[in-house]
């Protein structure tokens, strides 16, 4: 196959991508590497373990054979297994990792709609079920059936940049509130971080509020609304009635006042009456829910402090979708990179859990992200999204050609992931890219 640089550019450049983040350096830092490796490199060992999520079972020989595959030599599963072994490997990755996030892949998303902003960060997080056997280190939920053990992964992605800006790794019964905390440090003045009701917490957006950054939300119901003027709180539903919509300035909370637009925009009767059966199916068999929560349920509230002359209340609404893009993305690694493919039932403890998932984390960020945006770039002119479901795929399935650099992976994207084209409904994509309601 005649190779086109212009075209394979994403493919090419992994291995450089690796070198920048200087491996080799941070393991003689670490004492991981104190020699020349003569048989596999740091950088062999990812990208090996890169290939195997495309054979769908692991073992420690299986990962040595695609070592073998990208140096030329052999080694052995269990050679493989003592260099993973060591406690420092852990700690190397994740260095790797957090270098990772200072990669320029140049402009992702040039919306109007975010123009005013610096960069826009959406957070969200996703789990992954583990083998019992990790449930002291990865408590799972509460369960009579016995101890269970879940991951979950926070990731922080930056709208504009296309890039993720970070991860951390968590068990099951680490609550999103305490990790709303954790990347005020980064958020900057004129930034927006977009996140769901998991995240709310009124100290965090009083913090935000006060660093000059800006926060979009969905509204909780059980916090007190106070009217911004008067001081005097209101009842919601009696404010909302009569009304298509309502932007208002309140002041949310009991003690800690914090100042935001409050947002509400209703829902059809379809989608609000559904809303309010599964409410009532779901709740807890000691509550009651108050007629005016059931009300409430009738419309999508959100708070924010981007001002009106920014943002519009449908504006809002439309920023708030940014959300679907994170949960593509993760519904791309579980369903189509299968990123716990490489996970074994057996022979599994809490240090090669999280370099396997470190790992793959810094596959997302070094190889699928890229080649994404790359391809998007090239084929947006057109008016065209493309699937990054579709693109996790494609590959999954040719992982180990384009490690090898013996695939134009460009040319494949453009035939099989892109939307199909459809008159009934609009796809989440070009809602994000192109402003389509």
């Amino acid at each position: 196959m005649q190779r086109n640089n212009t075209q394979l550019q994403p493919v090419l450049k992994i291995k450089q991508k690796l070198g920048f983040l200087k491996p080799m350096s941070l393991a003689k830092k670490l004492n991981l590497s104190k020699r020349e490796d003569r048989k596999c490199t740091i950088a062999d060992i990812l990208l090996g373990h890169w290939q195997l999520i495309s054979k769908g079972s692991f073992s420690f020989d299986n990962w040595a054979m695609q070592i073998s595959t990208i140096t030329g030599r052999t080694i052995s599963g269990q050679g493989l297994w003592k260099r993973v072994a060591r406690p420092e490997i852990v700690t190397y990755i994740r260095a790797l990792l957090h270098r990772s996030f200072a990669q320029k892949y140049g402009s992702f998303m040039d919306s109007a709609l975010f123009c005013h902003f610096d960069n826009v960060y959406v957070q969200d997080a996703t789990h992954f079920s583990l083998p019992s056997c990790l449930s002291d280190v990865f408590p799972g939920s509460y369960s009579k059936r016995g101890d269970t053990a879940c991951a979950k992964i926070q990731a922080i992605f930056n709208f504009k940049k296309g890039r993720f800006s970070d991860f951390a790794l968590d068990s099951f019964r680490d609550n999103d509130q305490k990790d709303a905390y954790r990347f005020l440090g980064t958020l900057m003045e004129g930034d927006l971080i977009i996140r769901d009701l998991g995240y709310f917490v009124l100290d965090v957006f009083d913090r935000i509020d006060k660093g000059q950054a800006y926060f979009l939300s969905r509204f909780k119901y059980n916090i007190l609304v106070h009217d911004a003027v008067t001081g005097e709180g209101l009842k919601l539903d009696a404010c909302l009635k009569d009304k298509r919509e309502l932007d208002i300035e309140v002041h949310l909370g009991r003690e800690k006042r914090v100042k935001c637009r409050f947002v509400a925009i209703p829902l059809s009767d379809g989608i609000a009456n559904e809303r309010r059966r599964k409410a009532k199916r779901n709740r807890n068999k000691k509550s009651n829910h108050s007629k005016e929560y059931l009300n409430l349920l009738g419309y999508s509230i959100y708070i924010t402090n981007v001002p009106k002359e920014v943002w519009t209340a449908p504006n809002i609404v439309q920023a708030y979708k940014a959300r679907w893009y994170i949960e593509i993305l993760f519904k791309s690694w579980k369903g189509n990179l299968r990123i716990k493919n490489d996970i074994p039932q057996r022979y599994i403890n809490r240090q090669r859990a999280e370099f396997f998932f470190y790992s793959v984390l810094l596959m997302v960020n070094l190889l699928v992200i890229p080649i994404f945006n790359k391809a998007q770039q090239i084929i947006e002119k057109a008016g065209i999204a493309i699937s990054i479901i579709k693109l996790s795929e494609i590959v999954r399935e040719n992982m180990q050609m384009i490690v090898n650099e013996k695939i134009n992976i460009l040319e494949q994207i453009k035939y099989y992931a892109m939307y199909e084209s459809r008159k009934d409904r609009i796809n989440a994509m070009e809602t994000i890219y192109f402003n389509i309601s």
